[in-house]
């Protein structure tokens, strides 16, 4: 029973100095210690987000590379200074406009702002969002931030179709949450989001057990990383009911992909009112997903998520920029992939957000 109370006396004592040290830190410095799953935080709002002002790690696999984001959650680089003097243009996305495993200096808005544009370029996007959240976000950066912005583009993933239709709704106050719980679970989750998200940020102890209690890739992406080099088919190690509708016949056919394509459709005509109200162009970015490069799904007329997308662009006089060429370049579909995507995952290497970064250069050029 001594030895017990001791061990209890102990812990109490760590966890006490651990906070107060954690208390007394400068925030600025807090901000560097860590990885980015410290503070990638659930919010109330928006389901999840990522926090502010963070100088900080991130990894995926074996690769490691630098997350700075600006007061507003916006990742950045190290040089990064809003110009009053330019207009502002937003890309708005999941993960493949954050820029998952992937530098800053190698992401397609660096490509942007080194290309001495006269435009702020600003990264909204954040890991598994989409058109519900963005049209939140859209409306907190406008309505609450004050930020006028002269464009939007906007990137709906093929993984959006699941989000919507499987993962997202809005409770009865127009938050973000989870489909399965009620507003009631909302509620007393919220409550304990609070304090984690507190220890998340503040505590040496919780920053290293969350650290270390989960990899930085999924089973299915150890399992691949293990052997790439001997890989051929990469497409059996993703989430194909994800990233593969666009052609499948039978997943078109399921009933989250025609609700998650509703509700896109009904958050899309949100987003375009909204930007129409603030005098603001939306432009829409089409590209493949892993699985159709892989596939070499090249006819873009034969895909179900480029259809809806492209029909919805034309109703509503809206730009679609069309980027699934230039990630199909060879006859070789391995290759393609090889070229575009990080090794093992669905999302875009350097020469992926070359590309992206490619098409858009020319719009603007072309608008100008």
């Amino acid at each position: 029973m001594k030895i017990l109370k001791s061990i209890i006396s102990i812990i109490i004592i760590v966890i006490t100095i651990d906070i107060i040290i954690n208390a007394l830190l400068p925030e600025k410095f807090k901000k560097r210690i860590g990885t980015t799953k410290n503070y990638s935080l659930k919010s109330e709002r928006f389901h999840h987000d990522i926090a502010s002002n963070i100088n900080l790690p991130e990894f995926w696999g074996d690769n490691k590379y630098q997350v700075i984001t600006n007061n507003l959650g916006m990742r950045i680089n190290e040089k990064f200074k809003l110009d009053p003097n330019k207009k502002n243009i937003g890309f708005i996305g999941d993960s493949f406009v954050y820029g998952s495993g992937i530098n800053f200096n190698d992401h397609f808005i660096n490509d942007l702002i080194i290309s001495n544009y006269n435009y702020n370029f600003l990264n909204l996007g954040y890991v598994s969002y989409s058109p519900s959240i963005y049209y939140k976000k859209l409306k907190f950066f406008i309505e609450e931030k004050k930020i006028k912005f002269s464009s939007i583009y906007l990137f709906v993933d093929t993984s959006d179709v699941q989000d919507e239709g499987v993962f997202y709704r809005e409770d009865k106050n127009g938050n973000i949450v989870r489909k399965w719980n009620s507003d009631e679970e909302i509620k007393l989750k919220n409550y304990k989001y609070v304090i984690k998200n507190y220890f998340k940020q503040n505590s040496f102890i919780f920053k290293f057990y969350e650290n270390i209690s989960g990899s930085s890739v999924h089973n299915n992406a150890a399992k691949c990383l293990e052997k790439k080099s001997e890989i051929i088919n990469f497409i059996d190690y993703f989430d194909y009911q994800r990233f593969g509708y666009g052609h499948d016949t039978k997943l078109q056919s399921e009933i989250w992909v025609k609700n998650g394509q509703l509700k896109i459709i009904n958050y899309l005509n949100k987003i375009k009112y909204l930007l129409d109200q603030n005098n603001i162009q939306l432009n829409l970015v089409y590209y493949p997903s892993a699985v159709d490069v892989l596939k070499y799904n090249i006819l873009t007329k034969n895909n179900a998520h480029y259809k809806f997308l492209k029909e919805w662009s034309d109703i509503n006089f809206v730009n679609l920029i069309d980027t699934s060429q230039n990630f199909m370049k060879e006859k070789n579909p391995l290759n393609n992939y090889k070229n575009n995507f990080i090794l093992c995952d669905i999302h875009w290497n350097k020469n992926g957000h070359k590309i992206i970064s490619k098409n858009i250069k020319k719009f603007l050029d072309e608008q100008s």
